[in-house]
């Protein structure tokens, strides 16, 4: 027995020295001085698809490329293009892309500092098929983003006429009446945008504001009159950045990847997410920034959701990270649903992606699990679980662009899953990841803070949720616009602060804590989309009242929290009640402390 115990300890002691050394391996550094790419020097797309290709050959266990800090000129010359779908992007392709990383392994990107400033719609970095990626240390910003920031220097109510001054390193020409801005490769006039005040707070009650620029006078003094500019919330020393709905690019782009981690980033602006993630598995964000540029005076940071997860699996871990002045979310994690087009056979159907910004990537592959929903009441259609067998693009060579696939099912189909009967989508529940969302602020930004729709385990705690335009967290599910799956089933949202949420009304901010599937026909029978959600020791600083909304759960537990009531706003919202329940069953809740009717 002895000889046995010595055996395996052996045994243990040689393994663990093998990890360690391992462990112990250093990365082979590739500096990126030794292709010409440094501060100050001219380089070309050449030289970073050469470094990009040694990485690639080499046999080392771990590699890592190195840039000297200092600030980067990048513009189209330095990019390569690629033929890429991007969830919740425009599909223009191709892409100028900076730093592609594409079947990589167990590669660190050190910026050691570096700033990248571009010059275009050029996405700084993509991570394609590849794993054991890091990325970490260095700041991104686009010298002239596609968001135009204007100052009003004068408000005339009565004569419907603002005066503004654009930011400085703005160009702008008039023609025709018309104020047009340009980039590197673009030309725009957007007709509305986020007012915020100077302090860089979205201003109260203003959502998506319209403004004029179809009738503009330039001045001699660098600024411009817009006439038909009547809105009450307008004021001298307003900041409004004016934008359309184009996400051309975005940041950081990572797909069919796994083990990526990114610490230490900051992100000033992207034409769209400021990183999006689509068909991944485990990702680590850890002191990961999305913030105005504040050196040259702005107020917004990116074009749509700081951060983006779809169709990712295995572990989302996101923290301590800063995100403000979006156009849009923090966090936002969903799958898509794709919606059924015909019933082929008993084991085979056609379906399709269906929003115009959500096509052409990866959904699927065999062995993995599905349900189908019925669209209209999202409900699960009974024993219909199943898994993939196959599925093939239908409208394209490969899934690249495709947006119908055929998918055959490992089991037969119940006579339920046909779309002649009702509306269904299907929902791939493989590709749903866990996430943790914890010791990040969050403020100052459009629309929501953290969106989550996965059943798999979400924790969301001891963020700082502050001065959101519209609900701090919202757990949502939708197959009828978005498409943007679906239920969430074990939610903790614990030891928040939520402070002056719902400045403004946006789509499903119902409360400070928004539970608000988009169910067109939900009925007293209907089976419950959410389930076992807990909301405790969260303080609400809050200015008006409704601070929990939750329809169609089935466990709902809210206990310990803290309301705190300022005076920063007069109260608007159309919801009085600190609680509102529609269609929820096994509810134990108790009213926040502090709370008086």
């Amino acid at each position: 027995m002895r000889n046995v115990w010595m055996s395996l300890t052996t045994l243990l002691l040689l393994t663990s020295i093998a990890f360690a050394g391992r462990e112990r391996v250093k990365p082979v550094q590739f500096c990126a001085t030794d292709y010409g790419i440094a501060p100050g020097k001219v380089f070309v797309a050449a030289d970073v698809a050469r470094l990009l290709a040694d990485v690639k050959a080499s046999d080392a266990l771990k590699k890592c490329i190195v840039f000297q800090p200092g600030f980067y000129d990048i513009g189209a010359e330095q990019c390569q293009t690629r033929t890429w779908f991007i969830s919740n992007h425009d599909q223009v392709n191709p892409r100028k892309v900076f730093l592609p990383l594409e079947d990589q392994v167990n590669v660190t990107i050190d910026g050691n500092g570096a700033f990248f400033n571009l010059r275009g719609r050029i996405l700084p970095m993509g991570i394609w098929n590849s794993r054991g990626i890091r990325v970490k240390h260095f700041t991104v910003d686009y010298e002239i983003p596609m968001i135009t920031q204007v100052t009003f220097t004068a408000v005339n109510p009565d004569a419907k006429t603002v005066t503004f001054r654009p930011i400085a390193g703005t160009q702008a020409m008039v023609q025709n009446g018309r104020l047009y801005f340009k980039g590197y490769d673009f030309v725009n006039s957007p007709g509305g945008g986020i007012l915020f005040e100077a302090d860089g707070r979205v201003a109260y009650r203003t959502s998506d504001c319209a403004f004029n620029l179809g009738a503009v006078t330039a001045n001699g003094d660098g600024t411009y009159t817009a006439a038909q500019c009547a809105n009450p919330a307008f004021k001298v020393g307003q900041n409004m950045a004016l934008r359309g709905w184009e996400r051309p690019a975005p940041g950081i782009v990572i797909s069919d990847s796994m083990n990526v981690s990114v610490k230490s980033v900051t992100l000033h602006y992207a034409d769209g997410m400021g990183l999006i993630a689509q068909s991944t598995t485990n990702l680590t964000l850890k002191e990961f920034k999305v913030i105005p540029n504040k050196a040259k005076g702005r107020v917004f940071s990116t074009q749509a959701d700081a951060t983006h997860f779809s169709g990712c699996s295995g572990e989302i871990l996101s923290c301590d990270g800063v995100y403000q002045g979006m156009m849009d979310d923090a966090i936002n994690v969903h799958g898509t649903y794709l919606r059924v087009q015909k019933r082929v056979d008993d084991k085979t159907l056609e379906c399709a992606y269906m929003h115009p910004q959500a096509y052409g990537f990866s959904w699927g592959a065999p062995g993995e699990e599905v349900i189908f929903i019925q669209s209209r009441t999202m409900t699960m259609l009974d024993e219909t679980k199943n898994a993939l067998e196959s599925i093939t693009p239908v409208d394209a060579p490969t899934v690249a662009g495709a947006k119908v696939f055929r998918l055959t099912f490992e089991q037969p189909l119940p006579a339920s899953v046909d779309p002649t009967i009702t509306p269904i989508g299907i929902e791939n529940l493989t590709r749903t990841p866990s996430v943790v969302f914890s010791g990040n602020q969050v403020m100052d930004n459009r629309a929501r803070g953290a969106l989550f729709s996965t059943p798999k385990r979400v924790v969301c705690t001891n963020n700082i949720f502050d001065h959101i335009s519209g609900s701090g967290v919202l757990l949502c599910g939708d197959c009828n616009g978005w498409y943007e799956t679906g239920a969430c089933t074990d939610v903790l949202i614990a030891e928040n602060t939520f402070v002056n949420a719902l400045t403004s009304p946006f789509q499903f901010t119902e409360a400070v804590i928004s539970i608000c599937p988009e169910i067109p026909e939900i009925k007293e029978d209907s089976a419950y989309l959410h389930r076992n959600i807990t909301i405790k020791d969260n303080v609400f600083v809050a200015f008006d009242k409704p601070l929990v909304y939750a329809k169609s759960v089935d466990g709902l537990v809210i206990k310990n929290n803290v309301f705190v009531k300022t005076a920063t706003y007069k109260p608007y919202h159309w919801n009085q009640r600190w609680l509102t329940l529609k269609h929820c069953t096994n509810v134990d809740v108790e009213a926040p402390r502090g709370w008086v009717e």
